[in-house]
Parts: C-alpha cells; sequence; structure tokens
C-alpha cells in the first residue's frame, strides 16, 4: 500500500497535496484457477481428492499408469466440486486392481486467453449421450470457445451415472483424425466392449493452444503426438514423446485424439518412472 504525493509547480511557486495509503497494488495473477498433482497406490476403491484451490466448477482430467499388474485401467471420477473430487481405477472385466499412479489436472471451467490469463486455453463441461464403440464410432460434436491453430485436446468422464466403464475421445468428428482447428468432437466410447450401452456421463475436457508456456509461474508443455501409440502387446518398452524442456516437470496428461484402429482403445501412461524433464513414456 502506497502513499502518494502530487507536486504542482510553475512560476508563481509549487504546492503538494499527499493521499495516505491511496494505492494498492496487489500480487500478480492471471485470474485463471487450476493445479496439477499425483496420486499413489490408486485402486478400485473411491478415494477422495483434496484440492489446494476451491473451485466454482471444477473440470477434472486424470491419467493412470498401467499399474503393477499390467492389467488395463480406466480412470474413473466423480463429485467433483469445491475443493474435491472422488476418484478410482476401473477394470474393465471387473478385476480389483491396486498401486496405481493417477495423474490429475484441475482447471476451472471457463475460456482464457493470452491477453488476459497468458494461455489460449478452455475448460468446459458437456453431457455425453452417445456411447462410441467398435460397432458404431458415433461422434459428438463441440465447439471451440476459442479460435485455435493448433489445439490439444485432454478429457475425461467425470460422472459415475453407469457403474460400467467407458473413456474421453476425441476427434475431427471422423474416427481416425484428431481435432483440427476447424472441426471437433468428444465423447465417451467403450471400445470393444460387447456391452455397447451406458447411461448419459458428464465429460470435461481442456483445449489448450499446442505450445511450451507459464501460467502463475507454472511451466507446461501441450502438443499433440505423433501417430506411434498401438496396443499393450504391442511393446515392452512404451513409447516416448519428447517435448521443450520442463525441469520440474511432474505431472502428465494424455488423451486418446483419434482412433486408428477400428477395435479402439485408450492411452495411459507407461512405466514406474514415465516422465523426465524433457519426455514421456
Amino acid at each position: 500500500t502506497y502513499t502518494v504525493t502530487l507536486e504542482a509547480t510553475n512560476a508563481g511557486g509549487s504546492d503538494t497535496e499527499t493521499k495516505t495509503g491511496y494505492i494498492t497494488v496487489e500480487a500478480a495473477s492471471s485470474g485463471l484457477v487450476f493445479e496439477t498433482g499425483t496420486l499413489a497406490n490408486v485402486g478400485s476403491s473411491w478415494q477422495t481428492v483434496t484440492l489446494t484451490n476451491t473451485y466454482t466448477s471444477p473440470v477434472v482430467v486424470c491419467s493412470s499408469d498401467n499399474g503393477p499388474s499390467g492389467l488395463p485401467a480406466v480412470t474413473r471420477v466423480r463429485n467433483a466440486s469445491g475443493n474435491s473430487f472422488e476418484v478410482m481405477v476401473q477394470n474393465p472385466s471387473g478385476t480389483s486392481l491396486t498401486g496405481y499412479d493417477v495423474h490429475y489436472l484441475v482447471v476451472e471451467e471457463g475460456v482464457y486467453t493470452v491477453a488476459d490469463h497468458g494461455v489460449k486455453m478452455e475448460a468446459v463441461k458437456a453431457t455425453s449421450v452417445q456411447t462410441a464403440n467398435n460397432t458404431s464410432w458415433i461422434v459428438e460434436t463441440r465447439t471451440y470457445q476459442n479460435s485455435y491453430t493448433n489445439p490439444v485436446v485432454v478429457g475425461q468422464v467425470m460422472t459415475y451415472n453407469d457403474s460400467d466403464w467407458s473413456v474421453f475421445w476425441a476427434s475431427n468428428g471422423t474416427r481416425t483424425a484428431p481435432p483440427s482447428a476447424t472441426a471437433f468432437a468428444a465423447g465417451k466410447n467403450v471400445g470393444e466392449d460387447t456391452n455397447r450401452t451406458r447411461a448419459n456421463e458428464t465429460i470435461g475436457y481442456v483445449v489448450i493452444e499446442q505450445g511450451n508456456g507459464t501460467v502463475n509461474g507454472i511451466s507446461y508443455a501441450a502438443a499433440l503426438g505423433s501417430d506411434i501409440v498401438k496396443g499393450p502387446d504391442d511393446t515392452s518398452t512404451g513409447y516416448t514423446y519428447s517435448f521443450g524442456s520442463i525441469p520440474t516437470a511432474s505431472t502428465a496428461i494424455v488423451s486418446a485424439a483419434a482412433m486408428d484402429g477400428n477395435n479402439g482403445g485408450w492411452p495411459v501412461l507407461y512405466g514406474s518412472s514415465p516422465l523426465t524433464s524433457t519426455s514421456l513414456l
């Protein structure tokens, strides 16, 4: 808080006036509320995650690793509000799971710009009423609220209206192409599950312009990876993506951007150390 003094001077002399505590300068803030984190030993029972910030309408996106057993795991989220959400990992065949690491990103729902917030991004909630599967890759068209040159989309099924699994996926409106600057679809899918009916679910997704930057002092890298990921039976070492150096990188979020294979799938982080300062696995 600053005291301000005005001095006026001309040929006739000078005078001053002082205002005490007249100007208050607050710490710089983009107005963008978000946080990231990593959870250890997540299993098939719900656990509550307490957040640093309190949100009016949080958008939560999670990514798990492939776990100690290597069994398929879908990250499920529910009851995201205020300063918490609940999370678990679910095996599509119903096997009980333990020991999975889950990375998470939480952003206040809204539209953000470089001029006002230091980043071009939007965080959105929507209702997914269709369920794509390997017999019908039906898409749900969405509309960007910003204009993007190279959009990067990550997302999450954020409710548990149906206890049967489903996962987020995005495309440009066709199964095999990722979201583009002019076309975007996002919803849920169940791949080759023979039970293809699901209740409506809320999906949350974050769209960000590709590139590196810093928001509220936190460095990030956002990119659409090259088309190299296959199924877990096709690799014993995972698939590596490199990015510009982020020395303190601690959280990684991955989402499906289209489906080359008709059976479908979803990405996971690979191995016990999937993230370095320059790459993720």
